[in-house]
C-alpha cells in the first residue's frame, strides 16, 4: 500500500517537473524570437530613416539597438555611418567636428572621419588641429595618404617659415645699414634746411657722400627723416636714390609727395653738367605739378653757343613736360636769353617747318629777340631720372 501510494506521488511529482520545463521552455523560446524581431525592426526601421535623410531620428534607432546587441559590428558601423552623414549636412563647423568624433566612438578605423575632420580645420587655419587629426587617424588607419599631406604641410610650413626668416633677416641688415647712415643724412639735411644749395653741392661731391651713393643699388634708397609708429615715411625728410639723386622735401605713404627738391651734383669726368635741380610739386613717387628743373654746366665743356646755365619753368607730369615752358637761359659769354615753347608727355611740340641748322633737329622755339632758335630731336624733355632709359 505505501509502496504503490509512493509511486503514483513520484509520477505525479515527474510530471508536473516536465510540465515546468515545457513552460520554461516555451517561455524563453518565445521570448528570444521576440526579441530578435525587435532588434531587426529596429535595424529595418533605422535604416528606412537613413534613406530619407533623416540622419539624427536614425541614430536613435541604431542606439536603441546596440541595447539588445552591444558589440554587434554591423550595429556599430550604421551608427558611425548615420554620425558622418550628419557631420556631412550640418552648416555648423563645430555641430560637424562633434559629430565626425562621435562616428569615431563607434569605428576608429573608419578614415572618412579623419578626413572630414582635418579638412574642416584646414578651412578654418587650424593647422594644429588639423594636422592632430590626421596623425591620429594615420596611428588608427594606416591610411598612407594622410601621412602624405602632413609631410606635404610640413614642408611647406618649414619653407614659410625659411622664407620668413631670411626677410627678417634681409629686413634686419637693411635697417641697420640705413642706421648707420643715419649719421650721414642728417647732415646733409641740415645743409638743405640751411636753404644753401651751393653749400649741399660740394657736401654731395664729398668722399662721405659719394660712397654712400655708391652703396645705392636699383630701387632701394636710403632715408632719414620723420616716419610713422610702423616705419613709415611721413612727413619732411631725406632720401638719396640711384645714381646720387638726393631729394628732401614732403613724403607720404613712403613716397615723395607735396613739395619737394631733387638733386644731384656728381656726374662722369666727361659730362659737361655739373648740377641738377627740380624744386616743385610731387605726388605718387614723381614730379607731377609746377616745377623749376636748373641745370649748371661746365663753361669749359661746352660749346660756344652752348648755356651754362638754363632754368626751365612749366607743369611735369611723372616727371615730363607736359604743357607751356619757359626756358631761361645764360650763355657761355654771360648773355641771358629766352624762350617758351609747349610740350605734350614729354616732346616739345615743332613750331616752324624752317630748317634749324642742326641736323635731325626742329623748332620749338624763338628767343625773345628773334636772334636764335631752341630746338629739339623729338627726345623726352623733363626732370632727371625720370626720362626711361
Amino acid at each position: 500500500m505505501n509502496t504503490k501510494r509512493a509511486r503514483v506521488i513520484l509520477a505525479v511529482a515527474t510530471g508536473l517537473l516536465l510540465i515546468a520545463v515545457i513552460i520554461m521552455a516555451v517561455y524563453y523560446g518565445v521570448s528570444y524570437f521576440s526579441q530578435a524581431n525587435r532588434l531587426a525592426d529596429l535595424i529595418r526601421t533605422g535604416n528606412e530613416y537613413m534613406d530619407q535623410g533623416d540622419y539624427q531620428t536614425a541614430v536613435r534607432y541604431f542606439d536603441d539597438a546596440l541595447n539588445y546587441e552591444p558589440e554587434s559590428t554591423e550595429i556599430r558601423n550604421a551608427m558611425a555611418y548615420a554620425y558622418i552623414k550628419i557631420a556631412e549636412s550640418s552648416s555648423e563647423t563645430a555641430d560637424a567636428v562633434e559629430a565626425y568624433q562621435q562616428s569615431l566612438l563607434y569605428n576608429k578605423e573608419n578614415k572618412t572621419p579623419y578626413w572630414g575632420i582635418a579638412n574642416i580645420y584646414e578651412e578654418l587655419g587650424d593647422e594644429t588641429n588639423m594636422m592632430t587629426a590626421l596623425q591620429t587617424g594615420y596611428d588608427n588607419t594606416g591610411d598612407e595618404a594622410m601621412m602624405q599631406k602632413i609631410a606635404a604641410v610640413e614642408e611647406i610650413k618649414a619653407r614659410q617659415q625659411a622664407e620668413e626668416e631670411e626677410a627678417a633677416r634681409e629686413e634686419e641688415e637693411r635697417a641697420a645699414l640705413e642706421e648707420s647712415h643715419n649719421d650721414t643724412l642728417k647732415k646733409m639735411l641740415d645743409c638743405f634746411e640751411a636753404g644753401d644749395l651751393d653749400d649741399v653741392k660740394e657736401l654731395m661731391r664729398t668722399e662721405e657722400f659719394t660712397d654712400l651713393a655708391d652703396e645705392v643699388v636699383g630701387d632701394n634708397s636710403f632715408y632719414y627723416g620723420t616716419k610713422t609708429a610702423d616705419g613709415v615715411r611721413e612727413g619732411k625728410g631725406i632720401a638719396i636714390y640711384s645714381d646720387g639723386y638726393y631729394y628732401y622735401g614732403d613724403f607720404a605713404s613712403n613716397v615723395r609727395s607735396g613739395q619737394g627738391i631733387l638733386m644731384r651734383a656728381v656726374y662722369a669726368e666727361s659730362s659737361a653738367i655739373g648740377s641738377f635741380v627740380y624744386d616743385g610739386k610731387w605726388s605718387d613717387d614723381k614730379p607731377n605739378g609746377e616745377g623749376t628743373c636748373t641745370s649748371n654746366y661746365y663753361k669749359d665743356k661746352i660749346g660756344a653757343s652752348g648755356l651754362s646755365k638754363q632754368v626751365i619753368k612749366g607743369t611735369y607730369s611723372n616727371g615730363l613736360e607736359n604743357g607751356s615752358m619757359t626756358l631761361e637761359g645764360i650763355s657761355k659769354a654771360g648773355g641771358g636769353v629766352k624762350y617758351t615753347y609747349t610740350s605734350e608727355n614729354g616732346v616739345a611740340k615743332k613750331i616752324s617747318d624752317e630748317d634749324s641748322g642742326v641736323k635731325g633737329q626742329y623748332i620749338i622755339a624763338k628767343s625773345s629777340d628773334g636772334k636764335s632758335n631752341l630746338t629739339s630731336d623729338g627726345s623726352l624733355r623733363g626732370v632727371e631720372g625720370f626720362l626711361g632709359d
